[in-house]
């Protein structure tokens, strides 16, 4: 049973992760935007992402409660062709005073370099669960699944530990150099079919334990 909170704002040590992790991710992003190259801002976005994977297992441990690293995935009318599949955040399950039980934002969110993008069909090859959630994010109040928009997520257990399907014992995030442009609806969609990108991606592999590996070798990543 989750500890109820009466909280409604972030503890001291909250913020400290918060913050820490909003400084590593700006820095990083600097220095990546000082040059084109997709090469570079891969590199960038996948320090981004291992920040963010920490944060989120971090937000476990110390919430003692499931947490996930979500992925904005809508494409509905209305929803942010800007977000899609770049930007990230963490939540974590949470109970009010009523015993209702819902999520919590734990940060505002994070982009991914411009031209980098997660790549849900690559990632679901390698084991990523696939499934997706809506949800109002950020919003530190408490909220029920169900309303707002779509989202990919990864799952932390309140130990520590990833949620992973039972036939695998690692999960893979795999990040590439795409474009945003139209598709043939004229809806604003992600394409990673551009021959001279298709080397530039770069994975994150969560172990079932909890640690996270880099992979910056194309050729591992199929």
């Amino acid at each position: 049973m989750i500890s109820l909170s009466k909280k409604a704002g972030f503890t001291l040590v909250e913020l400290l992760v918060v913050i820490s992790i909003i400084l590593i991710a700006t820095s990083i992003l600097f220095v990546g935007g000082r040059d084109g190259g997709d090469g570079l801002k891969l590199s960038s976005a996948q320090r981004v992402v291992a920040s963010i994977s920490q944060g989120a297992r971090g937000q476990a441990l110390l919430k003692n409660a499931d947490t996930r690293l979500i992925i904005y995935s809508d494409t509905n009318t209305g929803g942010d062709p800007e977000k899609l599949l770049r930007y990230f955040g963490i939540v974590y399950r949470s109970q009010d005073s009523s015993g209702n039980e819902g999520w919590v934002a734990a940060t505002q969110g994070t982009y991914l370099p411009e031209g980098i993008y997660f790549d849900p069909s690559m990632s679901a090859s390698n084991a990523f669960p696939g499934t997706t959630f809506s949800l109002e994010y950020p919003r530190q109040s408490l909220q029920q699944e169900g309303n707002g928009d779509d989202y990919y997520y990864y799952e932390f257990n309140a130990n520590g530990t990833m949620e992973t399907s039972p036939d695998f014992v690692n999960s893979w995030l795999v990040l590439r150099a795409a474009t945003l442009k139209p598709d043939n609806g004229g809806t604003l969609a992600v394409d990673f079919d551009d021959e001279e990108k298709e080397n530039i991606k770069a994975a994150l592999i969560f172990r079932r334990v909890g640690t996270t590996t880099l992979v910056t070798d194309p050729s591992e990543i199929n």
